[in-house]
């Protein structure tokens, strides 16, 4: 009986060494993110349109941040562009955020995916109470114009 059950904990051992050199190791400081084409850990700020920052979350505190994501808290702000964008006023609202997707590009563990709620149910611009985004996109596309172009 003594040793199924060393044997059973050795074998759960090797098992997770092997799934360990097999996936790697992942700790929070290996985990970034993007806003825009910069890579960050924890950004104070995300932003959709890097162009001419239309569309942004600024004043970010995060409560979490790791391989399973990361969570945190903010302040949604959008340019209305109303009459254009250069006098347009700009809407804002507090959010909490969620970002999710692990993702490795260019050998760099990414959080891609960005998931933005109000937090009172305020409804946005775009009609809903929340917002999403991508936010590798832009600097996956501006790495592939740099290679094509």
């Amino acid at each position: 009986m003594k040793r199924s059950g060393l044997i059973s904990g050795l074998l759960i051992i090797a098992l997770t060494a092997g799934s360990v050199i097999a996936f790697g190791k992942s700790y929070a400081r290996d985990i970034y993110t993007y806003d825009c084409e910069i890579l960050e850990q924890r950004p104070e700020q995300l932003t959709k349109y890097c162009a001419d920052g239309g569309v942004l979350i600024y004043d970010i505190t995060w409560k979490s941040w790791g391989y399973n994501g990361a969570e945190g808290t903010g302040t949604y702000s959008e340019n209305l562009c109303e009459p254009n964008c250069a006098e347009g006023e700009r809407v804002e609202a507090k959010v909490d955020l969620y970002l999710s997707g692990i993702e490795v590009i260019e050998g760099t563990r990414v959080l891609r995916y960005l998931n933005a709620n109000t937090r009172n149910g305020e409804v946005l611009p775009n009609g809903d109470t929340y917002v999403s985004w991508d936010v590798a996109e832009f600097a996956v596309k501006m790495k592939e114009f740099e290679n094509n172009g």
